[in-house]
Parts: structure tokens; C-alpha cells; sequence
């Protein structure tokens, strides 16, 4: 490695590998960056003597550990710093690879925005259960809406047919689910049919509601609940809007730090989503930048709203959505480029900002030069 100087920046192109590649450039570390290559082009490219360290930047594990693999069969005496998403991986790789450096970026910038997060929040008394999922709302509704055709159905047989508690009780019961009448119903003064009529097809309506609603929410994931961990809270806590990589690791970072988190993520299907029932998060699905949403998931009644998508621009309409619909909650955003953030920042005054790509290329440059 005599006279090796330069970094091979291998990834996809923009993002974090150019924030690492401005970097360099200050840093006066000469630098080639290639976007996406073949395993050919990587190969050749890696065979050239003056490289003195690689860095594959990706936020696709499975394309850093192709990368990665490949850098070290083709040059194992070169240093490799990597980003990575899954812990179980980077254990795995950390232990075959030799020379090998895995920075975790979502890791890294969790870390700062959970810091903004729980000094802005202080320690907020969150409470109470929020409905945000619409099939869980129906089922609660026509739950409750069954509930009171029994206690109308029993009120009504008490002062009509002077039943007992009991017998009301049980015969409103057998009423709204089988539409059978109490003996005697046939001979009721009218307004006690009138009553029973409209109580029934109450009943029948709101069972068909009901029904609906457990069809939809039994046929698809189940991302909040109405008791235990992934129960949605009602105020005092922390609105994580966008649940990828970043917003996953935030969410467990503020969860160990005592502050109980509602996250809205736009995609059903994103892989973090599959992972939020097991880690005890609650996600709605929805845009976060819609006002709708935001309501719904409690804007005005949070401490902190943390708009954390891979997006800056997302970012920044869910920050000025969210100072117009509760201008005096805190927010935090996460921005990737700095100088969007730094426009942001003095042209808005939207709320704390953590520019999240130059966390983790600094972290790089600093293993790098060291």
C-alpha cells in the first residue's frame, strides 16, 4: 500500500456518499467515487494500487454485503468502512471480514434526534388510547353503539313490559342477537314496539358494522391495538412521522428513554413496518404531511413532532403543515443535505434540524483520516 492516498467511495450516488465525498475534499483526502458497479467494473477498479481505504455506501444491506464481500475477496489488505442497517448482519460481518468498519447512519442520527426529542419533551405525562386505525375505530364505535341498543332494549322492556333487571337484560340480549322479542312483546303498548323496532334495526346495522370492521382489521397487519405496548397513545408523546430505517431506530431510542411514540409511515409495506409489533411500536399508516392524518394522530395534544423521512423535501412540508395546525409544539427535523438545512434554518425557523448526513460522514471521515 505504498503510496496509496486515494478513497474508493463505491454505493449509490448522491446522499450520504456525496456528503462523505465533500468531506474528503476539505479534508484534503483525494477521493473516485463509483455509483452502482458491476462486480467487474468493482473488481478492476479495486485491482488499482492507490486506494487506502473503500467505503460502500448503501442503505440497502443486502447490496452493502454483496459490496462488502466482494471488496474483501478481491482486496482483503484494504480497510473497508460500510453502512448498515441489520444488527444481526453486522455481527456476522464483523466477525468473517477482516479490516472491516460498519458505521450504522440510522444509528448514529437516532441518537442526536432523540436527544432534540427528549430535551424538547421533557418528561411528559403521556396517557389514554388514541384511535388511529380505521377498522379498529368502527369496531370500538359499533361496539359502543351495540352497547347502548342493549341498555335502550332493556330500559325499554323494563317500563314497557315491567320486566326485571335480569329478564330485561337477557331478553334485550337475545333481541339484538336473534331478533327474537320477549314472551308478551306481542301485546306491549305501542310506543315499547316503536322502541324495540328502532333499537333492532340499530342493532342489526351497527352488528354489520361491527363485523366489517373485524373482517378488515383480521385480514391485514394489526399496527396498533387497544391495550398493551403498540396501544396508540392519546397526548404527551413523541409523533415520529416516516418509519424507515432512521425513524425505526428513534422510535427505540426514545422508547429507552422513557417517552412513548406514535409513528405514521405513508407505506404499509415498508420493512420496517413488519418490524414495529415485535419492537412494541405503534404505527399508523398515512401521509404525513396531510392535515387529516396529523390530527388524527394527535398533533395538537404531542410533545414533539420528529419528521424523520428519507426526504427533505417531505420533511419540510411536514414541518409547515405541522406549524400550522399546532404552532406551539416543538418540532424536529431530519435533513440530509446541508445545504437545505441550512436554508431551512434561517429562512423558516421551522425547529431544531439535525442534518443526518453530515453525522455519519463525518463519523466516516474521522475513521478514515484516523
Amino acid at each position: 500500500m505504498d503510496g496509496a492516498s486515494e478513497v474508493l467511495i463505491v454505493g449509490e450516488p448522491g446522499g450520504l456518499a456525496a456528503a462523505l465525498a465533500r468531506r474528503l475534499e476539505e479534508a484534503g483526502i483525494p477521493h473516485t467515487t463509483a455509483a452502482m458497479p458491476t462486480d467487474s467494473e468493482l473488481a478492476a477498479l479495486l485491482a488499482r494500487p492507490r486506494w487506502r481505504a473503500v467505503a460502500v455506501i448503501t442503505r440497502d444491506d443486502v447490496l452493502a454485503l454483496r459490496l462488502t464481500l466482494l471488496a474483501a475477496h478481491v482486496r482483503d489488505d484494504l480497510p473497508l468502512w460500510v453502512t448498515m442497517f441489520d444488527r444481526t448482519m453486522i455481527r456476522e460481518l464483523a466477525s468473517d471480514v477482516p479490516r472491516l468498519h460498519i458505521v450504522s447512519p440510522s444509528e448514529l442520527v437516532a441518537s442526536d434526534l432523540a436527544a432534540m426529542c427528549s430535551e424538547l419533551a421533557g418528561r411528559p405525562r403521556a396517557g389514554g388510547v388514541r384511535l388511529v386505525d380505521d377498522s379498529l375505530r368502527l369496531m370500538v364505535g359499533a361496539g359502543v353503539g351495540l352497547f347502548l341498543a342493549l341498555v335502550v332494549d332493556a330500559a325499554d322492556g323494563m317500563i314497557g313490559l315491567h320486566e326485571s333487571l335480569v329478564n330485561a337484560v337477557y331478553f334485550s340480549t337475545r333481541s339484538v342477537a336473534s331478533v327474537a322479542g320477549p314472551p308478551g312483546a306481542a301485546t306491549a303498548p305501542v310506543l315499547y314496539k316503536l322502541v324495540a323496532i328502532v333499537d333492532v334495526i340499530a342493532a342489526l346495522l351497527l352488528v354489520a358494522v361491527f363485523t366489517a370492521a373485524l373482517v378488515r382489521r383480521l385480514g391485514r397487519r394489526r399496527l396498533t391495538t387497544l391495550f398493551g405496548a403498540t396501544a396508540a397513545p392519546a397526548r404527551g408523546h413523541v409523533m415520529l412521522v416516516g418509519f424507515g430505517q432512521v425513524g425505526f431506530r428513534l422510535a427505540q431510542e426514545l422508547q429507552r428513554r422513557g417517552l412513548r411514540v406514535l409513528a405514521i409511515e405513508r407505506d404499509a409495506e415498508a420493512p420496517c413496518v413488519r418490524l414495529a409489533r415485535a419492537a412494541g411500536i405503534p404505527v399508523s399508516i398515512g401521509r404525513g404531511d396531510d392535515r387529516q392524518t396529523l390530527e388524527r394522530a394527535g398533533i395538537k395534544r404531542c410533545a414533539v413532532v420528529a419528521a424523520v423521512t428519507s426526504s427533505d423535501l417531505v420533511n419540510v412540508e411536514v414541518g409547515l403543515a405541522a406549524a400550522d395546525l399546532s404552532a406551539g409544539t416543538p418540532l424536529v427535523m431530519r435533513l440530509g443535505d446541508g445545504d437545505v438545512a441550512a436554508e431551512t434554518d434561517s429562512l423558516l425557523h421551522l425547529g431544531r434540524i439535525c442534518d443526518a448526513h453530515r453525522i455519519a460522514a463525518q463519523t466516516l471521515l474521522d475513521g478514515i483520516a484516523g
